[in-house]
C-alpha cells in the first residue's frame, strides 16, 4: 500500500524532513516518584486517571517507566494511529507502552502534534501500524521516525500552532457544551422515566424496597423476575473455528459490546447448528428479550431483540410472558441502571450475576396500566432521541471543520491570516 504522503506537494518555504530527525527518542528512567500519566485521545497527555487504561496499567516495578518532561511529545503505541498522542504540560512517567520524544532545536512540539492528528497524517500513520490480533494496532519506532514530516521555519510553526491553539480549543468548547446538552437531555428522560416507573402524582404510597428505590402507588405490586421471568445466558464458541460462525446462515449472536439501549436487529457475528450441538449451554431467546451486560466495563447496558438471537456467557436474557410487560421491564432497568451497577460485585471486573437479576422486585400496576406508561416514556424518548440526533450531527460538522483547519494550516493549503 503507497504512502499517501507519496504525492504531497512541498510548499514554498517548507521542508520534507523524516520524523526521526526533528526529534530525539527518549530512553530515560528510574524515576517511580515522579506521577504516572497516560494519553488519552481526547486529553492528551494528562495524570493517569481512574478511567480505564488498558495500555498503561501500572506496573509493580515503576523504575523502568519513561520519564516525560513539560513540553516532550508522547505516543502511545497502540493507538497512535487514532491520534493517541500529545504535548505534556506536566512531568511524570509512562509506561513502556508509549514514546516519549524530545524536539531539537528549531523544531515546536505543538506544530509537530497538530500536524500528526491532520488528516492526511493519521492516514499515513494507520498505513504503518501493524496489526495486532483481535483488535488492536501496534507501531514501530523504526517506522514512526521515518515518517516525512511537511515542515516549515520555526516561526511560521509557532504562528499555525499559535492560531490552531486559540480555534482548536474554541471548537472544542462548542463541542464540550453540545455533548453536555446531549447528557443534559438523557438526563432529562431519566428523571421523566423515574417519575413515571414510581406513580408520580398519586395520592397514596408505599416502599416496597429496597431503599433505593422509593415509595410507589398503592395499588403497584413488586413483581419478583424469578417468579415472572424466565432468565438465561450463552457462551462463546471456539474462536477462530469456521464450523461455529456463519455470516449468512447462522443465528445472530450477541455480545455486551452490541448493547447500546437499542433494539437489536442482528449481530456482527452468527453461529451455527455445529455450535449448538457442541456447546450445550448456547441457547436462543425469543424476539422481545431484554438483555442486560452483566460483566465489566459495558456492565448494566442494555438492548432488546428484535429477532431469535443467541448471546455470550456475559449477557443475561430475560423473557417470558406474564403480568410484567417486556417493555416496562427494560425502561425499569434503564432508569434504576446507576443502582443495578451499585450492586455489582469484584474489584477488578464489577459482575452482576443473574441471581442478581432473578431476585430483583420490580413494582408496576397492572399491565394496561404498564403499557400506558412506556408509551408515554417513548414519546418523551423520541423527542429526545431526535434532539440528540440534531447535536450529534453538529459535533460531527464541528470535528470535520476542525480536521480540515488543521490539516489546511499544517499542509500549507492556508496561511494563517496574522502571518502575510
Amino acid at each position: 500500500m503507497n504512502s499517501i504522503l507519496d504525492g504531497l506537494v512541498v510548499p514554498f518555504g517548507y521542508e520534507l524532513v523524516p520524523l526521526g530527525r526533528l526529534v530525539e527518542r527518549s530512553r530515560e528512567s528510574g524515576r517511580p516518584d515522579l506521577p504516572p500519566l497516560s494519553v488519552f485521545l481526547d486529553e492528551g497527555v494528562v495524570p493517569r486517571s481512574a478511567r480505564e487504561d488498558n495500555f498503561n496499567q501500572l506496573g509493580s516495578d515503576l523504575s523502568k517507566y519513561l520519564v516525560v518532561h513539560q513540553g516532550d511529545l508522547v505516543f502511545n503505541k497502540l493507538r497512535t494511529w487514532q491520534g493517541g498522542l500529545g504535548v505534556s504540560r506536566h512531568n511524570g512517567i509512562v509506561s513502556p507502552a508509549y514514546f516519549v520524544c524530545r524536539p531539537i532545536s528549531g523544531v515546536d512540539a505543538r506544530f509537530l502534534h497538530h500536524l500528526l492528528r491532520s488528516t492526511v497524517y493519521l492516514a499515513e500513520l494507520t498505513r504503518i501500524s501493524k496489526f495486532m490480533p483481535p483488535s488492536q494496532f501496534d507501531i514501530h519506532w523504526d517506522d514512526l521516525r521515518s515518517v516525512p514530516i511537511l515542515i516549515p521555519k520555526i516561526d511560521m510553526q509557532r504562528a499555525i500552532a499559535d492560531y490552531l491553539d486559540i480555534e482548536t480549543a474554541r471548537i472544542d468548547t462548542l463541542i464540550s457544551k453540545k455533548r453536555r446538552l446531549i447528557q443534559l437531555l438523557s438526563e432529562r428522560l431519566r428523571r421523566f422515566t423515574l417519575s413515571q416507573m414510581t406513580g408520580e402524582g398519586s395520592k397514596s404510597f408505599w416502599s416496597p424496597g429496597p431503599h433505593w428505590l422509593g415509595p410507589v402507588p398503592r395499588s403497584w405490586k413488586p413483581y419478583k423476575i424469578a417468579w415472572h421471568k424466565q432468565t438465561g445466558s450463552g457462551t462463546t464458541p471456539e474462536s477462530g473455528n469456521s464450523k461455529y460462525y456463519d455470516d449468512l446462515a447462522g443465528i445472530p449472536w450477541i455480545t455486551t459490546s452490541e448493547l447500546r439501549e437499542t433494539n437489536i436487529q442482528g449481530a456482527v457475528q452468527r453461529v451455527t447448528s455445529d455450535a449448538f450441538r457442541k456447546y450445550p449451554a448456547l441457547k436462543v431467546f425469543p424476539p422481545g428479550s431484554v438483555l442486560i451486560a452483566m460483566y465489566g466495563a459495558t456492565v448494566g447496558r442494555l438492548g432488546v431483540l428484535d429477532v431469535p438471537a443467541a448471546t455470550n456467557q456475559a449477557c443475561c436474557a430475560i423473557y417470558g410472558v406474564g403480568p410484567l410487560d417486556q417493555r416496562f421491564l427494560y425502561w425499569w432497568l434503564w432508569a434504576n441502571r446507576e443502582h443495578l451497577i451499585s450492586m455489582a460485585y469484584g474489584a477488578g471486573q464489577p459482575n452482576i450475576s443473574q441471581e442478581i437479576v432473578r431476585g430483583l422486585r420490580i413494582p408496576a400496576p397492572e399491565v394496561k396500566e404498564q403499557r400506558e406508561i412506556v408509551d408515554r416514556i417513548e414519546r418523551e424518548a423520541d423527542r429526545v432521541d431526535r434532539s440528540t440526533a440534531k447535536l450529534t450531527h453538529l459535533i460531527e460538522l464541528l470535528i470535520e471543520r476542525r480536521q480540515a483547519l488543521v490539516t489546511a494550516l499544517v499542509t500549507g493549503d492556508m496561511s494563517v491570516p496574522s502571518v502575510q
